[in-house]
C-alpha cells in the first residue's frame, strides 16, 4: 500500500504518462516444477466440459462410488500454474519479475513488487500487485514499449490510459495542479450489495 501511494504521487509530481495493464491467465504462463505432481480431480459436469474442450480425455474417464451414486471422474496432472494451489503466486511472481528483469527492470530493495528503468534520463516504474500492473514514465511512447514487450511475453493485456484510472479497487484521478486523488467509493457499494443483509444507520460501535 505505501509503494501505491509513494509512486501515485510520483507519478503526479513528476506529470508521468500512467498505464494500468492487466495480464490475461497469468498463472497459467508460469509452469509447475517437473519433480511437482499436483493432480486435479474434476467430477460431474466438469468433466464433461474437459472433454469438449479436449475430446481425448474420454478415454481417461472412470467411475467412483459417491455414497448412493456412481459419478463421473477424470484425474489430470496440473502442468501449470493455477488458482488455489499455494505455489501458484510464488511462481508467477518469479517468472514476472525475471521477465521485467530480462526487459532491464531492476527490482527495489525495499518493495520487490517494484521495479524500475532510466529511460533516456527518465525513470519508468512498474509496479505490479500478481497481474495488475501500474506502469509509468513522462514519455508515453516508452509507456507504450513496455506494454508491447509484455504482450510479446504473455500475450493478450488489457489496459486503460488517462487521467482518471481504476487501480486495485481504487479510483485514482490525477489532477493538473500535480496533485492525485483517489476514493473508493464503488468497491465499499459492491462489498455492502454483496453483504446481503440491511445495513442498519447506526452502529454500536
Amino acid at each position: 500500500l505505501e509503494t501505491v501511494m509513494s509512486t501515485m504521487i510520483m507519478d503526479s509530481y513528476e506529470q508521468r504518462d500512467v498505464a494500468i495493464a492487466d495480464i490475461t491467465g497469468a498463472y497459467l504462463h508460469a509452469e509447475m516444477p517437473p519433480n511437482k505432481n499436483v493432480i486435479l480431480k474434476l467430477e460431474g459436469e466438469f468433466v464433461d466440459i474437459m472433454c469438449l474442450v479436449n475430446s481425448e480425455h474420454t478415454q481417461n474417464i472412470i467411475y467412483e462410488q459417491k455414497g448412493k451414486k456412481r459419478v463421473k471422474v477424470l484425474y489430470l496432472k496440473v502442468l501449470r500454474a493455477i488458482y488455489r494451489c499455494l505455489e501458484s503466486a510464488l511462481l508467477w511472481y518469479q517468472l514476472y519479475s525475471k521477465t521485467l528483469k530480462k526487459m532491464g527492470f531492476k527490482l527495489n530493495h525495499y518493495d520487490m513488487c517494484v521495479t524500475n528503468k532510466i529511460i533516456e534520463g527518465s525513470q519508468c516504474t512498474v509496479t505490479f500487485y500478481v497481474d495488475d500492473n501500474k506502469i509509468n514514465h513522462k514519455n508515453p511512447k516508452f509507456v507504450d514499449s513496455i506494454i508491447d514487450a509484455l504482450e510479446k511475453e504473455f500475450g493478450n493485456i488489457t489496459y486503460s490510459r488517462g487521467k482518471k484510472l481504476d487501480f486495485l479497487g481504487m479510483d485514482i484521478v490525477y489532477n493538473n495542479n500535480q496533485t492525485v486523488s483517489k476514493r473508493m467509493k464503488k468497491q465499499n457499494e459492491e462489498a455492502i450489495e454483496w453483504y446481503g443483509d440491511e445495513i442498519p444507520p447506526k452502529t454500536t460501535t
